[in-house]
């Protein structure tokens, strides 16, 4: 599953669910927090799965990669409060620095529930600015934390993913990041092992293979075509990793794709 850098269109964003939910593997420069009024949602936090139960809360701190998912369509009753760190600025630690040894709050207080409460159908900005506020007062004084490895360049996480998803068709390397963000690739290979859990060459494969998948069900290309169209420059390279992808190689998947339009 290959994270995304997600980008909210305000500062602060509410969602309401009545089921739990499934969402892709993301990160962004938000705060994160799901509180459940009834049943559960599953969440993996940096790697780490995770129940919410009823009553209970989870918070993610900014550029840690998370995602929701589900064992079986139930019903629940939850709310997501996605809000800028700069909404609280001075009010609280530098969260690029640190992160929750434990993202899950079981014993949330009284006072917190009832911000839950407000905010979940609330339309006032003021106001749900207001209950952001008491909720991440609430959430702070219950979790502990410890320092993170910090991320000196202001998101580069998001810049580097968005270089690659610009770029994966050429030729590039971790050195061709290093010297575009002015790092070492060291520091690079770091972001991709502690921030998007995964290494450069396998998110490059990643990104690759998929597009050459997207190809093969639109397009009637060649396979050998599609592997450069795709940034591969070994056929052998292309087969290994889409094989290890999707489980089958290219010329198998693109004959199933043929079979399943004459049907």
């Amino acid at each position: 599953m290959v994270p995304f850098y997600e980008i909210q269109p305000s500062d602060l964003t509410v969602i309401h669910n009545y089921r739990e939910i499934r969402f892709h593997a993301h990160l962004h420069e938000y705060i994160e927090i799901a509180y459940v009024f009834k049943e559960g949602q599953h969440i993996d936090i940096d790697g780490i799965e995770y129940e919410i139960k009823s009553g209970q809360a989870a918070v993610v701190f900014p550029d840690i990669v998370h995602y929701y998912y589900r064992n079986e369509v139930r019903p629940a009753d939850e709310v997501l409060v996605i809000c800028s760190p700069k909404l609280f600025n001075g009010m609280f630690p530098d969260m690029s620095s640190v992160r929750p040894k434990n993202p899950i709050i079981t014993d949330v207080d009284e006072t917190t529930k009832l911000a839950f409460q407000q905010i979940a159908d609330c339309t006032s900005f003021p106001e749900k600015l207001g209950w952001s506020l008491i909720i991440m007062s609430g959430i702070m004084k219950k979790i502990s934390l410890e320092h993170g490895k910090h991320i000196p360049v202001e998101s580069l996480t998001q810049k580097i993913i968005q270089y690659m998803t610009i770029n994966f068709k050429q030729d590039i390397s971790i050195e061709t990041l290093a010297d575009e963000f002015s790092v070492s690739k060291y520091y690079i290979s770091h972001i991709f092992s502690d921030r998007i859990k995964i290494s450069f060459r396998n998110y490059l494969a990643l990104l690759r293979t998929e597009y050459a998948a997207s190809l093969m069900r639109t397009t009637d290309d060649s396979i050998t075509n599609i592997c450069g169209c795709a940034g591969f420059t070994s056929q052998r390279t292309f087969n290994r990793a889409f094989k290890q992808i999707y489980g089958v190689t290219p010329r198998e998947y693109k004959n199933n794709i043929s079979e399943l339009y004459k049907e």
